[in-house]
């Protein structure tokens, strides 16, 4: 009787395929994968917030200029044309463009990601892609061949990949590491060209 009441209850284990960590937001996925292009491997920060985005687009610049410009606009309505009022006002938008433009360069830098497709190898800063490499100019050693889909041809070797990068087995590498693992590529992929 235990044995059938054992086999009616559900398996509550997660399956082993279920991956809870979202490393590419779809906003950034949008944007850089290109038709049949499909993402195969990501490594880069731990947090993914829905307000990334916004934090790493270029365009927030142009909001901080407008910002100040509105600042200094309300200042001069307000506190008519003396130096006093005007110089207050310069320094407030002033200071909030550096500070936009800080809060900018911070999150690109935190947000760096290394993308590996089924057609290229991309380095992300944010909304921008950093660096990107095709899979026909990649090394030798970081490809193999084999079936993708329908058909055979050549693929990125996540192995070596994950090799370079210091094996880690979690999804979670600081820019520092994402950036020196394109330096070393570059070298490489030079090498590679010099002796062809």
């Amino acid at each position: 009787m235990s044995e059938r009441f054992q086999r009616d209850l559900p398996d509550f284990r997660a399956p082993d395929f279920i991956d809870v960590f979202q490393p590419l937001p779809g906003w950034l996925a949008d944007r850089l994968l290109g038709p049949e292009e499909k993402v195969t491997y990501v490594r880069g920060p731990r947090l993914n917030p829905s307000w990334e985005c916004y934090v790493t687009h270029p365009a927030l610049t142009l909001l901080a200029l407008a910002f100040g410009a509105v600042v200094v606009a309300a200042a001069r309505l307000i506190g008519g044309e003396g130096p006093e009022p005007m110089a207050i006002a310069f320094l407030a938008a002033g200071l909030v463009v550096v500070v936009t433009v800080i809060v900018l360069g911070i999150a690109n830098g935190y947000f760096t990601r290394l993308v590996v497709t089924t057609h290229r190898l991309v380095i992300l800063q944010g909304y921008e892609i950093c660096r990107s490499w095709n899979v026909d100019r990649l090394p030798p050693n970081l490809l193999r061949y084999g079936r993708h889909g329908e058909r055979e041809r050549w693929t990125i070797d996540l192995d070596a990949v994950k090799s370079m990068l210091g094996g880690s087995s979690n999804k979670f590498t600081d820019a520092k590491t994402i950036m020196s693992f394109g330096k070393q590529l570059d070298r490489i992929t030079i090498r590679d060209k010099d002796h062809r």
